[in-house]
């Protein structure tokens, strides 16, 4: 139920963020014509219209089933016998082990959790706002990006480094950026005040404080570390693991073999198995990170640094993920560094390997359209010369159909037809409809979702034309109360919050999770979001804790589709000016 998960600790608590939001879209009328409109139609008794801003510690999120249903991890210390042989040996007599693909069951639904300072509008808001107006010198959005990088840069060295409307700890946050990125900065400090290095105006907005999470240093070992930057083009923005059991250490530096069978207890049996399941990395692998050779521990992404002489934090939960930003090998074992630098051997992971699940892409002709849901099932193509139907092939279950309207009887069998002139049975078909009435902000030509419950569908609308559809997972309660349950959440809300990637975790003792990196999250209303799921393929069924999970593919063609738009270089980013409509009924 709503409440029992960690909820995003380190974006939603600050005070009035979202009422600001929700007070601006009452002003600009899309949320009343909204509400008038839903309870006219009936779909909605009571709908929570008004997002309210997230309890510290609450939230709604998705939650994975035990992957391959592991059994709990031993105590520390109590790992399998050693056998005799070195790592390196080990690997070298291993025979070459299949690689599993990560196919999961889940409950799924869950919520970010990950500690930052908490920060409202407070004072310098208003001054914020003046701040916010005034582009960088010379900027220009539309210019090619390689004018840009002739320009200052600035680095960001902290896994969340903020940028603000005014060069103040107390203005509005706009976004953040991720460790590694590099963007476009101001050739000198505009304001002291309380930081370090001064505050810099950044491309294509904001300001950033040097010296808190950012630095003028291109070289700062956390550039070279962090050059791989998430590719927004893709389903995965990162190549991505889950854990095997046991599950992977979380090294702080390259451990030597002593070290590794110290930590891992298990390492030369586990190797005599698992050796070459790190052949799903790249064939060309990274080169191991500079800063890792010279025997320094990784560097810290937040302001707490590691200890001296550290060797690892500890190790995974069984239900975890991980993006990585580097692969390479060392001491003859392949290793990946995750975004949040710690390095982890790859033959504890298992690749996430995406279904070829799609949407339908609707815009050239909008809807009706259509998912099949039979097995079996067959498409057909009328002769040229004689007019009857011929067999053209199988369609696979789920495949999204493009529909004219059009349907006919043959043979006393019920047929649809497809846009591209082909048929297919009227049976085992989920079908997608335009809506008999028009809700006020599809009528003023708005972007906006719809997502039905009992279909397990979402249609992207601009204006009254549907542009793309697809199958998604809510709820696994259903239409039960989402204070009690584990269900979405409905009624028509405006997305305020935007993240390429974030963690969603839980430390319940009977339902812990750690699943870092969750593609392209969307928050509309405390802890409910739009995001993808790496973690199952069972779109177009109830799985969710109350979030809405989208396949990878559509995950990230709604990210950017929707506003607030992220910029090139950010990692994430908030709005009070009000995001892209989300209208979820029955």
């Amino acid at each position: 139920m709503v409440g029992h998960v960690v909820f995003m600790r380190w974006l939603f608590a600050w005070v009035g963020f979202l009422g600001g939001g929700v007070v601006l879209a009452y002003q600009q009328g899309v949320i009343p014509s909204a509400a008038r409109w839903v309870e006219a139609s009936g779909w909605i008794g009571v709908m929570p219209v008004r997002p309210e801003p997230p309890a510290v510690g609450t939230g709604a999120g998705d939650l994975p089933d035990a992957v391959g249903s592991t059994p709990e991890p031993p105590a520390v210390g109590t790992g399998a016998p050693v056998v005799a042989g070195t790592v390196a040996e080990v690997v070298s007599a291993a025979p070459v082990a299949t690689v599993v693909p990560v196919g999961m069951e889940t409950t799924a639904g869950m919520v970010v959790g990950a500690g930052a300072s908490a920060s409202g509008r407070g004072e310098g808001g208003e001054e914020g706002e003046e701040w916010f107006a005034t582009p960088l010198p010379g900027s220009d959005r539309g210019a090619e990006r390689k004018e840009s990088v002739q320009r200052p840069l600035l680095l960001a060295t902290h896994k969340e480094t903020w940028v603000y409307a005014a060069p103040s700890f107390k203005a509005r946050k706009l976004g953040y950026l991720r460790a590694g990125a590099r963007v476009t900065r101001g050739e000198k400090a505009v304001a002291r005040g309380n930081c370090e290095g001064g505050w810099y105006r950044v491309e294509p907005r904001g300001f950033v404080c040097v010296g808190s999470g950012a630095s003028l240093d291109l070289e700062h070992p956390v550039a070279a570390m962090a050059a791989r930057r998430p590719d927004r083009s893709k389903g995965l923005p990162y190549l991505y693991g889950m854990s095997r059991f046991p599950t992977p250490p979380f090294y702080l530096k390259l451990p030597t073999e002593q070290e590794q069978r110290s930590v891992e207890g298990d390492v030369v049996s586990h190797l005599r198995r698992y050796a070459n399941s790190g052949a799903w990395l790249p064939d060309e692998l990274d080169g191991v990170p500079p800063e890792l050779l010279r025997r320094r521990i990784v560097p810290s992404l937040t302001p707490q640094q590691h200890g001296e002489g550290a060797l690892f934090a500890g190790r995974a939960v069984p239900r975890s993920g991980f993006g990585l930003v580097s692969q390479f090998e060392w001491e003859g074992r392949r290793w990946g560094l995750t975004t949040d630098f710690q390095i982890v051997p790859v033959d504890r992971l298992r690749l996430i390997q995406p279904s070829d699940f799609r949407g339908i892409d609707l815009r050239e002709g909008g809807l009706p359209a259509a998912f099949n849901q039979a097995k079996g099932a067959r498409v057909y193509r009328r002769d040229g010369v004689t007019g009857q139907l011929r067999d053209d092939g199988p369609m696979a279950r789920r495949q999204g159909l493009a529909l004219t309207g059009k349907q006919e009887m043959i043979g006393g069998i019920s047929f649809l037809e497809l846009r591209d002139g082909r048929l297919v049975r009227n049976t085992g078909l989920l079908r997608l409809d335009p809506p008999k009435e028009w809700p006020s902000f599809a009528l003023e030509g708005k972007r906006w979702i719809d997502v039905s419950i009992l279909k397990q569908t979402l249609v992207a609308y601009e204006g009254t034309k549907a542009v793309y559809a697809t199958l998604v997972s809510t709820g696994v309660d259903g239409l039960g109360d989402p204070e009690k349950t584990h269900s979405t959440v409905r009624g028509v809300f405006l997305i305020h919050t935007k993240h390429i990637t974030a963690t969603m975790d839980s430390d319940e003792a009977e339902d812990r999770f750690d699943l870092r990196d969750v593609p392209y999250v969307q928050y509309f209303e405390k802890g409910y979001a739009l995001h993808a799921a790496y973690w199952h393929d069972d779109f177009g069924k109830p799985r969710s804790h109350g979030c809405i999970n989208l396949h990878p593919t559509d995950a990230a063609w709604l990210f950017g589709w929707t506003t607030p738009e992220v910029p090139s270089d950010w990692h994430g980013a908030l709005t009070l000016r009000g995001g892209t409509v989300v209208y979820i009924h029955p």
